[in-house]
């Protein structure tokens, strides 16, 4: 997932509307790369406009809720100081209030802190972005300096300054606490702390009589004692004495004492509050923190709770609020009528005289009454008792609805808007029935399409997919298809998280409305339909697809829905959408075009393949001259330039955070939970960042060498961070050091270190044998901090590729990857392709010298075949990870060569019998032999016949032929031949026929899938013993390297620089574990950043979304496929007429005729028997034929420069 995929996680929801626009600027920046791409005139000032507004709107945002922060503590510090010489003098419930403010001061502290950081960081990528797309501008460095740097938001400098401010605060409090807590209730000490109310008019020598009073409820000794203060009821400073005692009497539960000042009170404002609240505000408040079941008032509870070691801890380096809270206990269960807390608050209301009422609605600063505080703590029954009272008293104006902007705080929320922000559906239904306590109201509903706030409220409910409450708005009349400042509805939000139910009510909707599948957002024109086929939501796309959802529709960029899918390897939609829509439109939209379009499809700025350049045509130079006229050079010029680079003589270090395996929710980094009362000495509760480097023990002035810069990476990291390795190179990887440093983000000093992990790569894996690896390649190493305890721990995997050289490696000017020519090349799949069980035709064994030789004799201008290495390291040619042969699931890996060749060593057909001659044969060197000697075909056609009638018997029980039935190169279905060995290979084909080496090796999720042990062989000794029998004998052969391990296709790529190499993909037809491996996108990926020569994908998503093949194209990369689809010709045109380079197939003969029907030159062949499956019949040439080229042109051949 890319910054611009996980904004929308990693907002405050209520401020979501005020973060950067990351996906409209993306949008421009696309547009202006392709004016860039088709070497246009770029003009960038409108992007610039866009993104200057966007600064100023991030920047206005953040001002204003800092400075309402600030106010806010500027008035605590006014009004109880900041010494702790003052704090000792305050009582309990004066601690209890302070930390209460501080406490939610703090939280909002935090957002703000964090809406800072996730805008700076997508300033950071949107500018490097630009800079990546067009070309010769230098814009991050130069704006991130001069103009967002310069903002309050990208530093947080002063408002870390508040934060450590009111942290320092907090744990003063609780030191107080705590030693308040220590005393005896009735302590001599404790009674003489005095409030900062007005508590200071009695004399001090009743302040012990009052205080007992009111905690034993004794209401004739408070009268008596209150009377011997001689102070006139009606006296302000006596009235502000009983308001305050009236809080004690409410915080006792003396009930008596209660009453009792109710009826001596004649107001119950406050002036002298902080929040200018009354006794009922703080009622409720103080029940949200006994019994709240939200997580963030429970930091509130915790602090203030009698155990001091529950005190509120926090998570460094993650959002303060990820998303809309949620409870821990139920509604039904969090209060009842019966409650000690409920019957105070009854109480109280209804002891409360006619002039007292007016507490009940009278706003505290943030413009929130009572209910407010109810609805946002859940409590249903709270909520009812007020709104009861309210309506007994005439308060209740709910004429425009409990959300209409007369119900509104300072935030615009109501407390509606609050309870559905919670997620609590009890209290959101009481609301709702409350409002409706006259009747229904069809003029409420109506009136409520018209609240906004409501709206957004639908959207975050339904993206925390809070059902019950997604149910209860729309039936309430809030708009379904309400669209936010992005065009985004509520149904966007179900189709990006798959939230299926909340979906499906949605689309229901109510007798008034329902919600508009064609609605689109702003960036890329996308449908719901779109979004669930991008993040690939089947269930939502089926819900979509009942409701009638255009399936066809483009996007603004062209890209249809089952586009979107088959690119992202969601394979069931993509067939889903071709079968329920199987007529693509043909009318486009004309700009850009779909290979330009998709964000996913990025070429590494480090390629050396020219921009927009595409492999498949004819490739020609677009040269500009001097008056802006456009010509073609003659020359075609090469896919690849040669001689990339490769390592000479040192090893190069890959190290990856997080996991390669996608079925592991393992995060990059893990940071311990702290309290608060220790963040602003750890600064663990700011921005973090985690710094790498690595050292190899050389020193240089006393120390470490570096290998390499430093890499700083903001926490927490990206989701997509294990895709993106840091790399260092060093001479001996065995003596690399790497360290893990958690730093503040904006401390200017990467020494100021919070954390250190270290990982020695030599020890941190356990050896299992020479030349042996494991294939769970995750680790993990613990973060110290400055006090040495750990702190969390950091999550990494590496990859080490060591230098190879061989003396015919080099480089010349004649030796360049390949150039391509018009036509389409055809690749015998496993020689003349995978055996079947099928009898309709004969066939012969995969993976044999005669397939091989058979289909180079059809067409073929390349045979693929695997290459696996036995357990004495000799590559042999073999598809399966487990040899069947052998009776057993045995490995590869665990044969000897001996071993392995003896298991299919079939007997001759007769041994007594004279060898034929071949001489007729050798005098035409175009004609192929097949193994020195004609085997009868008889042998290989019966069952029960001769001494390898037990093979089958013998393979019955092994895992393979369980699940097949049957094991290729066997007798029965094939012409059974010898397993061969690539040096055998090398030397006994022709030079002209090209090899497709796929170079077979286990991945984690292939080894658990074959039951193998979770080891093979060591990744440079596999790829180094392959590359030497390569270049020991391939003398002009053109080979390629192919692979579905994209570290083995690293480790080609970086030991030699004149081999191709194709990254295979399942692009999504089969489950993977590593991310690189899970679709066509992730391959496009993968093989631009390295610089490979293209992406061998299986044919499904292609033959699914044709114009898939010129994404892979105009990424700079050569597009392959295979697959059975692949043995339909019909398929296999389709490919070919959006410019695929070569396919991959079974029925050579089939395909190859297929496309080379219009040829003027066609070879003579015998017609075989009628051709099905995936076998061949064996070819015979004659007369002309044997002299005539091919009718298909190898396409890739050396250029000379």
């Amino acid at each position: 997932m890319k910054f611009g995929r996980n904004l929308s996680r990693n907002q405050v929801p209520e401020w979501s509307t005020s973060y950067i626009n990351y996906k409209g600027l993306k949008k421009l920046i696309k547009a202006a790369a392709a004016l860039a791409k088709a070497n246009e005139y770029v003009d960038t000032a409108e992007f610039f406009f866009s993104l200057d507004r966007n600064l100023e709107d991030v920047n206005s945002f953040y001002n204003k809720k800092f400075g309402d922060a600030s106010r806010r503590l500027k008035l605590l510090q006014d009004r109880y100081g900041t010494s702790k010489e003052s704090l000792d003098l305050f009582d309990r419930h004066d601690v209890e209030e302070l930390m209460g403010a501080l406490l939610e001061l703090r939280s909002q502290l935090r957002k703000i802190q964090w809406f800072g950081e996730v805008n700076r960081k997508g300033f950071i990528k949107i500018t490097k972005k630009i800079d990546k797309k067009i070309p010769k501008t230098c814009t991050q460095e130069q704006y991130m300096t001069a103009k967002v740097d310069q903002c309050p938001f990208a530093t947080n400098k002063v408002l870390k300054v508040a934060l450590d401010l009111v942290n320092t605060w907090l744990g003063d409090l609780g030191d107080i606490k705590a030693k308040d807590e220590a005393e005896p209730a009735h302590s001599v000490h404790k009674m003489k702390r005095v409030s900062s109310r007005s508590i200071l008019n009695l004399p001090a020598g009743l302040l012990d009589t009052v205080d007992g009073a009111i905690r034993d409820d004794d209401v004739p000794t408070l009268k008596e004692t209150l009377l011997e203060a001689n102070v006139e009821p009606v006296d302000l400073a006596m009235q502000r004495l009983l308001l305050n005692l009236l809080q004690r009497s409410i915080s006792c539960k003396s009930k008596g004492c209660i009453t009792y000042l109710l009826g001596e009170i004649k107001f119950l404002d406050e002036t002298d509050d902080i929040n200018h609240r009354n006794c009922l505000h703080r009622l409720v408040i103080s029940i949200g923190r006994a019994k709240t079941a939200n997580p963030s008032i429970q930091q509130v509870t915790a602090v203030t709770s009698s155990d001091n070691s529950q005190m509120q801890f926090i998570t460094p380096a993650r959002s303060p609020s990820p998303g809309p809270p949620q409870s821990k206990l139920t509604e039904a269960t969090l209060l009842g009528f019966d409650d000690d807390h409920v019957q105070i608050l009854s109480l109280v209301l209804s002891k409360l005289q006619p002039e007292q009422r007016v507490g009940l609605v009278t706003k505290d600063n943030f413009g929130r009454l009572p209910l407010h505080y109810a609805a946002q703590f859940g409590f249903v029954v709270i909520c009812q008792l007020v709104m009861k009272h309210m309506q007994d008293w005439g308060q209740f104006n709910v004429e425009h609805g409990i959300d209409a902007p007369e119900w509104q705080d300072i935030e615009g929320m109501a407390p509606l808007h609050l309870s559905v922000i919670g997620g609590h559906a009890l209290t959101t239904k009481a609301l709702l029935k409350g409002e409706n306590w006259k009747g229904q109201n069809d003029q409420k509903i109506a009136m409520r399409r018209e609240i906004s706030k409501s709206s957004a409220v639908l959207a975050i409910a339904t993206k925390a997919n809070f059902t019950v409450i997604v149910k209860l708005l729309v039936n309430a009349g809030v708009d379904i298809n309400w669209q936010d400042a992005t065009g985004e509805t509520a149904l966007h939000l179900a189709a990006r998280f798959g939230h299926n139910e909340c979906a499906e009510i949605l689309l229901v909707g109510s007798p008034e409305q329902k919600a508009d599948c064609e609605l689109t957002e702003n960036s890329f024109d996308w449908t719901p339909l779109h979004v669930a086929c991008v993040d690939g939501h089947l269930a939502i796309v089926e819900l979509l697809i009942s409701a009638g959802a255009e399936l066809n529709k483009p996007d603004a960029s062209g890209w249809l829905p089952r586009e979107h899918a088959a690119l992202r390897g969601h394979i069931d939609i993509a067939e889903i959408l071709a079968a329920a829509a199987p007529d693509i439109p043909k009318t486009r939209s004309p700009s850009p075009p779909i290979s330009a379009t998709p964000s996913s499809v990025k070429t590494s700025s480090s390629s050396s393949s020219p921009p927009g350049v595409s492999s498949m045509e004819a490739l020609r130079s677009r040269i500009i001259n001097g008056n802006g006229n456009t010509h073609i050079s003659e020359p075609v010029q090469p896919v690849k330039t040669f001689g990339h680079r490769y390592l000479t003589n040192e090893s190069m270090v890959l190290v990856s955070l997080g996991s390669m395996d996608m079925r592991k929710d393992t995060p990059a980094v893990v940071l311990d939970q702290i309290p608060i009362a220790k963040a602003h000495s750890t600064q663990l509760d700011t921005a973090l960042s985690i710094v790498v480097t690595a050292t190899d023990g050389r020193l240089s002035q006393g120390k470490p060498i570096l290998l390499g810069e430093p890499t700083t990476i903001d926490l927490p990291v990206q989701e997509t961070i294990s895709t993106d390795p840091i790399v260092f190179t060093a001479l001996d990887a065995s003596k690399v050091r790497l360290y893990f440093d958690i730093v503040p983000t904006y401390s200017g000093n990467e020494d100021r270190k919070i954390g250190r992990g270290i990982a020695i790569l030599s020890t941190i894996k356990q050896s299992i044998g020479t030349k042996r690896m494991n294939l769970q390649g995750d680790v993990s190493v613990p973060i110290m901090g400055n006090d040495l305890e750990i702190m969390g721990s950091i999550n990494f995997n590496f990859l080490i590729i060591t230098p190879f050289s061989h003396p015919n490696m080099g480089i010349t000017t004649k030796h360049t990857y390949w150039k391509e020519v018009s036509s389409t090349m055809v690749i015998g799949h496993r020689g003349l392709g995978k055996n079947s069980s099928s009898k309709k035709s004969l066939q012969l064994g995969e993976n044999t010298l005669q397939s091989f030789i058979a289909a180079a004799n059809l067409g073929a201008n390349y045979v693929e075949f695997d290459v696996q290495l036995t357990k004495d390291l000799v590559p042999v040619i073999y598809h399966d990870f487990l040899v069947s042969e052998t009776g057993i699931d045995a490995p590869v890996h665990t044969l000897t060569l001996e071993q392995f060749l003896h298991v299919n060593n079939p007997q001759s057909s007769q041994d007594g019998s004279p060898k034929r001659s071949t001489q007729h044969h050798m005098e035409n060197p175009n004609v192929r032999v097949i193994r020195g000697e004609d085997r009868q075909r008889s042998l290989s056609m019966g069952h029960g016949i001769g001494p390898d009638f037990g093979m089958a018997d013998r393979m019955r029980h092994t895992k393979d032929f369980k699940e097949k039935g049957y094991k290729g190169n066997s007798r029965g279905i094939s012409i059974q031949a010898p397993f061969t060995t690539l040096e055998e290979m090398l030397i006994k084909l022709p030079e002209d026929v090209g090899f497709n080496v796929e170079m077979k090796y286990p991945m984690l999720h292939e080894s658990e899938e074959q039951e193998m042990d979770s080891y093979a062989v060591e990744l440079n000794s596999f790829v180094d013993t392959v590359l030497n029998k390569v270049y020991d004998l391939s003398k002009k052969r053109k080979i390629i390297f192919s692979s579905f391990n994209p570290d083995i296709c690293l480790l080609l790529s970086f030991k030699q620089p004149s081999i191709p190499i194709l990254f295979l993909s399942d692009a999504g037809t089969s489950p993977v574990g590593d991310i690189r491996a899970s679709s066509l996108q992730e391959a496009i990926r993968f093989a631009s950043r390295w610089n490979l020569l293209g992406v061998v994908s299986a044919a499904v998503p292609l033959c699914n979304s044709p114009r898939l093949v010129k994404v892979v194209k105009d990424s700079g990369l050569v597009c392959v496929s295979y697959g059975s689809l692949n043995n339909d010709s019909d398929k296999v045109q389709q490919q070919v007429d959006q410019g695929i380079d070569a396919v991959i197939v079974d029925s050579v003969l089939k395909i190859r005729n297929g496309l080379t029907k219009s040829s003027k030159i066609r070879a003579a062949w015998v017609e075989p028997p009628a051709e099905t499956g995936a076998g061949e019949a064996i070819p015979v040439l004659t007369g002309s034929a044997l002299n005539t080229p091919s009718a298909i042109t190898p396409i890739f051949t050396p250029v000379e420069l």
